[in-house]
């Protein structure tokens, strides 16, 4: 999965939904549908030619030219394209128990890609495959320090969301943030991190990153 060239020569016709931008940035997030051939070329190639992605810095991390935030997210791609199965385990039973995953997802992206402090219905298992991604995960008893968005945001409707922005909290908003202990992580290719159901967690991907979680 590190050589682009894989998906640019296997997978390049195939339509993919990707995101620019994010929930969090001012100007909010764009969705698109293209070739995985123009998202590798157009995205993944010019983010894969810097080694690091400062959380300030991205448009002049190691040189000046800008490099747009783009991501495949929680897309369930091998259900797309069943030959990536060959790549992976689609249900590792000695992590999941007895019981198959619900949902396999592919989260691949730029570096700079930044998924807001939320938490998911299921038992989660985060894999790494390329790339580094930094974590930050809460206990689901910070609920009450977290501002968790009840309204407005369509994206927040089942009140899964924080209006925290990891990183970047203002504090003269948020004050209560300052009270809610967390626990932080870095991901690199090989790693796997379990996130219990209701675990608030904020991720954050520090370069060229493919990344795929079970759900069950």
């Amino acid at each position: 999965w590190r050589n682009l060239d894989y998906f640019a020569e296997t997978l390049g016709n195939r339509i993919v939904p990707i995101e620019h931008g994010g929930m969090m940035d001012k100007n909010g997030m764009r969705e698109e549908l293209m070739t995985f051939r123009n998202f590798v070329l157009w995205h993944l190639e010019p983010s894969a030619s810097r080694v690091v992605f400062p959380l300030d810095t991205l448009s002049t991390a190691l040189n000046s030219t800008p490099v747009d935030i783009a991501y495949l997210a929680q897309h369930q791609l091998f259900d797309q394209i069943e030959l990536l199965l060959d790549d992976i385990d689609p249900a590792p039973s000695s992590i999941c128990c007895e019981s198959r995953p619900k949902h396999l997802n592919a989260w691949i992206g730029t570096g700079g890609t930044r998924t807001p402090l939320h938490f998911d219905s299921y038992d989660n298992l985060l894999v790494q495959l390329v790339g580094c991604k930094y974590v930050r995960l809460y206990d689901k008893s910070e609920t009450e320090n977290l501002y968790v968005i009840r309204e407005g945001a369509s994206y927040a409707n089942q009140g899964n969301m924080s209006a925290v922005d990891c990183e970047k909290e203002d504090i003269s908003c948020h004050p209560l943030v300052k009270k809610a202990h967390y626990t932080e992580v870095v991901l690199f290719p090989g790693d796997a991190l379990y996130i219990p159901s209701q675990t608030w967690h904020y991720v954050r991907s520090l370069s060229t990153s493919a990344s795929v979680n079970y759900w069950w």
